[in-house]
């Protein structure tokens, strides 16, 4: 059985690259900007972004569902708990919530900086998405007040998935007054396999 990883450095393909390792989950690489928007990545993923998975022929996308689903598979390494417990209940409520009220902020925030056209940035989509984001770093640091992972007290897939998130968030300096973020950061990098830039 093949597994087939499109991915480039510095985006979203860092969680699954992270999760692959920690799941010791043997892979091939396509790698590189040249795949965005080509013929091959569209044959994977509709809008020929990355990442982008292929199990044994089969076409898989979106970072969040690609690192559960490698999780369920390879699942006698504990990175996931099993479905209708309620450890995996909060699995997609984090992700969920990772992805819709801090993530989605983030990349709103970058696309209006760097991403976008000059002509058609927009100050005002940038001051509320910051305002979100925020919002959502409240509950995180909330949590990790009481707890030094996301799901049962220990490290599982979805602190890749949370963790890429909080990571960027770190690195676009928006979590100075979240100290409990930051130290959750810290274990996350500290992990030898964690495949996360720092800036």
């Amino acid at each position: 059985m093949t597994v087939k990883l499109y991915e480039s450095p510095h985006s979203r393909s860092d969680r699954v690259r992270w999760a692959m390792l920690e799941l010791d989950c043997a892979f091939e690489s396509r790698s590189g900007h040249d795949l965005f928007g080509s013929d091959e990545l569209k044959a994977v993923h509709p809008q020929g972004k990355l990442p982008a998975l292929e199990d044994d022929g089969r076409p898989l996308f979106e970072s969040a569902a690609i690192c559960t689903w490698l999780a369920d598979k390879h699942a006698d390494k504990g990175l996931i708990a099993p479905s209708g417990t309620w450890e995996r209940a909060l699995h997609d409520q984090w992700t969920a919530f990772t992805l819709a009220e801090l993530e989605a902020h983030l990349w709103s925030t970058a696309r209006n900086i760097f991403i976008y056209p000059e002509e058609e940035r927009e100050k005002v989509v940038i001051d509320q998405a910051v305002k979100e984001i925020r919002r959502g770093l409240e509950v995180f640091e909330k949590h990790l007040a009481e707890h030094d992972y996301m799901v049962a007290d220990r490290f599982s897939v979805t602190d890749i998935i949370v963790g890429f998130a909080t990571n960027w968030a770190v690195s676009a300096k928006q979590t100075g007054d979240f100290p409990h973020v930051e130290a959750y950061n810290a274990r996350l990098m500290a992990r030898p396999l964690c495949h996360l830039s720092e800036d």
